[in-house]
């Protein structure tokens, strides 16, 4: 008999019935994980058996409140006598994703094992992705005021600095934190599910925490022998330490809407117990101070992200300076399954602006967009895949594209642009099971220098990729070697190695919209300094393979172009997406803005705060446009009759009228 059960966040399902005896070419399903993150899920069903490894897993899924099935992105099947990071891969599993799916929703899968020797499985199950974070976080709201110490926690008598907040946390609190500088703090309690520790700055820039050049963290969550969960932290500026965020075995950790900067790491995970999970860092400004270029071959092993576990999402953030961007490459390997790397902004990096590192199966790497790096992403190792790579955009990298160190195995790379100095990509050490569709790859070198291929490799499936040289193509110029041969242009290639039937070979200095390159690979490219859409005429249109699941929210005609960017479809958004009110309103307010209202969110009670100007009168509007307060007092304003909801501040000086969104939430 097989079980079913509906999941949430991971899903074990064990197959307890009795299969018949076949020989060992014959697969047997065993137990399988599902995980989820907010748009996509993925699954892993382990197998024995398959010494031939011939069987193959499909995954259809539909919301459990419809009827029509669709097809998943590719599943890939992993070989466990690869050869990975030097020792046999030892997983024996297919695996894959289900992409681009509504938050918060119920989704019905369809599994089919099948292995022609007449062995397999069907197994229906159902999944949920997981909710999207509120946008405002209501709860038992605390205030908290720059200090060293004291206060209840009221509006009248606020926390005397982070540290008094932290030592009084408790779940369900809401601190709403006054402008200010603060000192560094450490945090040690729980929040629980629905009842999250939030510590929230009054606008995006002008709560500032100043490590003071601490050696350590400046926030520091949990400690090395224990879980700490459930924690918010947003609208913070994390400054001038070793550390900004310490995040020690930490789960269902949120930051968001923040600015770091003058840190050796950003957000980092360093315990080496293998328990993080379900962390997201989003829409925040990370900056290091490992100086971009460095010429001397030294490896800084600084982050801007270090993040590993089950089920994290990193998106929307912009990181430069560091060693490595945004990396899941730390101890424990093996430990990171199932996580989003999406809409980043990396650049200025060291080594590897996106290192995918350690990985095992489901991890997503998309829309990213990867500016002066030594290699673009890294996947050095993955154990098993898949490891999707798609629609993002590589320029100006120092040795390589794609980092295939340490013999990865399970890649699917899609959909990419990259463009960079000498070869566009490089590796000596073999890529294995890897599935090679729609890119764009340009160079003034060969397009691809791969030196050796590992014997043991499933599939190596390279097909419908376009590639540009400057080279001409002859003897001792060719655009290609594969398995230490060269060759001279595509129809030698396909001759030769059977890739690439169908090939397309373009020019980079009329088929796309703006590529060039500088003198040398250390003088920086500007972040709007190049644009890789394809031109009117271009061969690159209409012209990819249509690619189920992963092609869905940017091809609506059935006619993939090559590269990232699809013509007629809006351009990605990369990176911090500017700074906004936790209410998710949109509402600027920076360090210097002229006037800050504060706490917000709030439960009706708020201050009005500026360091320019001189507020003389103040009129509340709410959704409707009426108005429902006004006051020349500013003290302590009390609109706490008001129902909750997002209204209108107009706030008069002498000369000028400012206008700010405020949400009440009671």
């Amino acid at each position: 008999m097989i079980s079913s059960m509906k999941c949430v966040l991971l899903l074990f399902i064990f197959l307890p019935f009795c299969v018949p005896t076949f020989s060992q070419t014959a697969v047997t399903p065993l137990n399988i994980i599902v995980n989820s993150t907010y748009t996509n899920i993925g699954v892993q069903w382990n197998v024995s058996g398959d010494v031939n490894y011939n069987s193959t897993l499909t995954i259809e899924y539909k919301k459990t409140t419809q009827s029509t099935y669709s097809v998943s992105a590719k599943t890939v099947r992993a070989n466990p006598n690869a050869t990975v990071d030097g020792a046999p891969l030892n997983y024996n599993f297919h695996a894959g994703s289900v992409l681009f799916l509504q938050p918060g929703t119920s989704y019905d899968l369809k599994l089919t094992l099948f292995d022609p020797e007449g062995t397999g499985a069907i197994q229906n199950i159902t999944a949920q992705t997981k909710a999207e974070q509120p946008a405002v976080y209501t709860g038992n709201v605390k205030y908290v005021s720059p200090g060293s110490g004291g206060g209840t926690g009221t509006l009248a008598n606020p926390y005397l600095g982070l540290q008094t907040a932290a030592n009084n946390a408790a779940p369900g609190i809401v601190f709403q934190i006054a402008p200010g500088l603060y000192s560094p703090f450490s945090l040690n309690t729980d929040g629980t599910a629905g009842n999250d520790i939030v510590f929230s700055g009054s606008t995006s820039d002008s709560v500032i925490i100043d490590g003071g050049g601490t050696t350590s963290g400046i926030i520091t969550l949990g400690v090395f022998n224990d879980s700490i969960q459930h924690i918010v932290l947003e609208n913070l500026v994390i400054r001038n330490g070793a550390w900004a965020i310490d995040a020690q075995n930490s789960q269902h950790i949120l930051m968001r809407n923040c600015i770091i900067r003058n840190v050796d790491q950003g957000y980092i995970n360093r315990r080496q117990n293998g328990w993080e999970h379900d962390q997201t860092v989003e829409n925040s400004i990370i900056s290091g101070r490992t100086v971009w270029p460095q010429t001397n071959g030294n490896i800084p092993g600084e982050a801007g992200i270090r993040i590993i576990g089950n089920r994290n999402v990193v998106r929307y953030n912009t990181v430069n300076n560091f060693g490595d961007g945004i990396s899941t490459e730390a101890p424990p390997y093996k430990v990171n399954y199932s996580m989003d790397v999406h809409n980043n902004l990396v650049h200025r990096i060291v080594d590897d602006p996106i290192e995918i590192d350690g990985a095992v199966s489901n991890i997503r790497v998309w829309r990213n967009k990867v500016v002066n790096g030594r290699m673009g992403v890294s996947v050095a190792p993955v154990f098993g895949g898949p490891c999707y790579v798609f629609r993002n955009e590589f320029m100006n990298m120092e040795l390589s594209t794609y980092k295939m160190n340490r013999s990865p195995a399970g890649l699917v790379i899609v959909h990419n642009s990259g463009a960079k100095l000498d070869r566009g990509t490089t590796s000596s050490a073999g890529w294995q099971n890897t599935w090679f569709r729609n890119n764009v790859l340009a160079s003034t070198h060969y397009c691809f220098e791969e030196y050796a291929m590992p014997a043991v490799s499933l599939f190596d499936d390279w097909d419908y990729n376009a590639y540009s040289s400057d080279q001409p193509g002859t003897t001792n110029f060719e655009w290609f070697k594969w398995d230490n041969t060269r060759y001279a242009k595509l129809p030698q290639l396909f001759t030769g190695t059977g890739i690439e039937q169908n090939g397309i070979e373009f020019n980079y200095h009329t088929h796309l919209t703006n590529i060039s390159f500088p003198a040398t690979w250390d003088i920086p490219v500007a972040l709007n300094g190049f644009n890789f859409l394809p031109v009117t005429n271009s061969p690159l249109i209409d012209t990819g393979e249509v690619l189920s699941n992963i092609n869905d929210p940017f091809v609506t005609d059935g006619k993939p172009d090559c590269g990232a960017l699809e013509v007629g479809m809006p351009l990605p958004n990369y990176g911090y997406q500017g700074p906004f009110l936790p209410t998710a309103i949109g509402e600027s307010a920076n360090i210097d803005d002229e006037i800050i209202i504060y706490p917000n969110p709030t439960n009706g009670i708020f201050r009005v705060q500026s360091s320019k100007f001189e507020v003389q009168h103040l009129e509340v509007y709410n959704s409707l446009g009426k108005k429902v307060y006004s006051t020349t007092e500013f003290l302590k304003i009390n609109v706490s009759v008001q129902p909750s909801g997002i209204y209108t501040c107009f706030l008069k000086t002498n000369n000028s009228i400012f206008r700010r969104k405020i949400v009440i939430a009671k």
